[in-house]
């Protein structure tokens, strides 16, 4: 699932994360749910019919709004972005919360439980019916609580909307409206002696920070990406030989390319991709490339 929407593109999803760096991070990639967003598709089972796993709320019964079971008093809530935020990057973090229902994944429907999807510029599902499958309506299937998703420049409404297993919308809802720039922009300069090679990233309009930092808009972390691509946006970026994090927020360091590939280290030209990542890993656009020569 890693289709690719005009700039807009699942994340953290689009789903279907060596040893730490010289300044690498320690931390678990797990962001809340090792899964990235994804369509469903065939693959996965939609319901026609609202499911609620054999138990209703009395208040649902009185309402006609499909809650799964959860009470009235739960809620789903952006954390990240705020409303009304101007993001200086196309690569949009989110971060949700939940109180009062739990997150799982999809597949079974559990009463008082459900997975998160972000509706796009359209308006939340009614509840009972089936959350479609189209570029505005992102499922996050894998029960993951936060994500990178990838939007055009412009004026922008997110929905959060909690459906159950089957993907039924229930009647849990959240809404942030936001506006969206291209403005961040990440250069490295770099410098070759033997097999080392020293760097130093500028970012601007952006802030490289540590992870411990938490998920926030318009900030996150490097990592080296040594002979292989970039991480597609929203997936989370391995940690293996080929994967250096800095989570500790550096912008400069060594890297010794014959220490960090050992015996897959061959002399001579190397490309390295410097990508930029939430707290969770989860990987951004942001990126700067550098082709070396190394001994």
């Amino acid at each position: 699932m890693d289709d690719r929407l005009t700039r807009r593109t699942f994340v953290c999803g689009v789903s279907t994360a060596v040893a730490t760096g010289l300044a690498g991070c320690s931390e678990e990639q797990s962001g809340g749910g090792a899964g990235t967003p994804i369509r469903t598709d065939g693959t996965d089972s939609m319901a026609t019919e609202p499911s609620n796993g054999g138990d209703t709320d009395t208040t649902e019964a009185e309402t006609g709004a499909y809650r799964n079971g959860v009470g009235q008093d739960a809620s789903v809530s952006f954390s990240v972005p705020d409303t009304g935020a101007t993001l200086t990057s196309p690569s949009v973090q989110w971060q949700a919360i939940a109180d009062g229902v739990s997150i799982e994944e999809a597949g079974e429907v559990t009463s008082g439980a459900g997975h998160y999807h972000i509706i796009v510029d359209a308006d939340p599902v009614t509840p009972g019916e089936t959350i479609p499958t189209d570029d505005a309506h992102i499922h996050y299937r894998t029960g993951q609580r936060d994500g990178v998703l990838e939007l055009d420049p412009g004026e922008h409404t997110l929905h959060l909307q909690l459906g159950d297993g089957a993907h039924t919308a229930m009647a849990l809802t959240d809404s942030v409206s936001l506006t969206v720039s291209d403005e961040a922009s990440l250069s490295v300069e770099t410098s070759v002696d033997g097999s080392v090679v020293d760097w130093e990233a500028t970012a601007e309009n952006y802030t490289i920070g540590p992870t411990s930092d938490g998920i926030t808009s318009n900030t996150g972390h490097l990592h080296a990406i040594v002979n292989t691509d970039p991480v597609p946006t929203g997936e989370v970026i391995p940690n293996d030989a080929r994967h250096v994090h800095y989570g500790d927020g550096s912008t400069s360091g060594s890297l010794d390319l014959a220490e960090q590939l050992g015996d897959a280290y061959e002399a001579g030209e190397q490309t390295v991709h410097f990508q930029v990542a939430s707290a969770t890993h989860r990987a951004t656009t942001l990126t700067a490339s550098e082709t070396v020569t190394t001994e």
